[in-house]
């Protein structure tokens, strides 16, 4: 993106000022929907740009420590264990 980038918003609202004379006439209901759906799509991808993918899902910190205390314990498990005892 280049440090002059304008906003979804700010580039859809010149599209339409530009290419279906908006405000004076309207797309008809259905497209200007679309055009909002991939509007708001295009804002919320901006906003996610920059931050890892899995940055949402761990928001209990407590949690995520437990299943690292689990995930370690497991290990441990299998590696202490000896399964060549034929029961």
């Amino acid at each position: 993106m280049t440090p002059t980038a304008q906003p979804p918003f700010h580039q859809t609202l010149r599209w339409l000022a530009t290419h279906a004379r908006f405000p004076a006439q309207r797309l008809p209901e259905k497209a200007e929907l679309l055009v909002l759906i991939a509007t708001a799509a295009a804002t919320e991808e901006s906003n996610a740009a920059g931050t890892p993918a899995n940055a949402v899902l761990i928001k209990n910190k407590n949690f995520a420590a437990q299943i690292r205390n689990y995930t370690a314990m497991r290990r441990r498990v299998h590696i202490t264990s000896d399964n060549s005892a034929k029961t």
